[in-house]
């Protein structure tokens, strides 16, 4: 996922624990050989090449299947198509009867880059709830951060974003996503309405359960236009968000 991924976690047994770091690198490697559109070997990759109707791994028919209903649940403001040439919705059609998908057009290409570092995430943090961790602070590129439990000196975790660090956000068995453009202003997240990469120097922070939630909402409403934002969050309950 060219990203640095930070796992901090309390585990009584050095033997277990480095059993565990093993099994989280797998699952962030299967994540990144599974959606990284870059590998030519990847599945999402075969998929962009592919024509007509496809079958695909279940794990990434599961994948598709979710980001069409979260394209739906964010006004379309998330869009894993949102790079294509073509501007047809949906993008492409899921058939469950056998797990194959076929795009709706040789235009339409699929990137997950607003999707992938919350769900590897969230795999991580099931993978050590099943262990028996009970706090633990997984960070991905710094954009991505979901807590277990809470700091062992406090009542949280305390996380800051890396580039404004006047601004703390208190996690506790949560997960916080932010999207942006930071200092620079260099666009690289596309408003699917027109697109166009969305410009100025600005970022989304949101907190909630999930860290694949949390990522999704932080890109859709960064795409999105302020007088949208409302409308996307109001099936998300317990899930707020905060312009930085």
């Amino acid at each position: 996922m060219h990203t640095r991924n930070e796992f901090l976690f309390m585990f009584p047994d050095r033997d277990g624990a480095e059993r565990i770091c093993t099994a989280a690198e797998s699952e962030v490697r299967g994540v990144e050989s599974l959606l990284n559109r870059h590998i030519d070997t990847s599945p999402l990759s075969s998929l962009n090449r592919s024509e007509g109707n496809v079958n695909v791994p279940d794990d990434l028919y599961f994948v598709l299947e979710l980001c069409e209903r979260m394209r739906g649940a964010t006004c379309g403001y998330f869009d894993i198509a949102a790079v294509s040439g073509s501007q047809v919705r949906p993008a492409y059609r899921c058939t469950p009867a056998d797990h194959s998908v076929a795009r709706t057009s040789g235009d339409v290409w699929f990137d997950m880059g607003g999707f992938a570092k919350g769900y590897a995430l969230e795999k991580v943090r099931t993978l050590l709830h099943r262990s028996g961790v009970r706090r633990a602070l997984l960070n991905s590129g710094d954009s991505s951060v979901a807590a277990i439990g809470a700091h062992p000196f406090g009542e949280c975790w305390k996380v800051s974003p890396y580039r404004r660090m006047e601004i703390a956000f208190d996690l506790k068995d949560s997960a916080l996503s932010i999207s942006g453009n930071g200092a620079s202003g260099a666009g690289h997240i596309v408003d699917p309405g027109t697109g166009s990469v969305v410009s100025g120097r600005r970022d989304i922070a949101v907190t909630g359960t999930s860290a694949l939630i949390c990522e999704i909402l932080s890109t859709a409403l960064f795409a999105a236009p302020q007088r949208k934002r409302d409308a996307i969050m109001a099936d998300f309950e317990g899930y707020t968000f905060l312009e930085i």
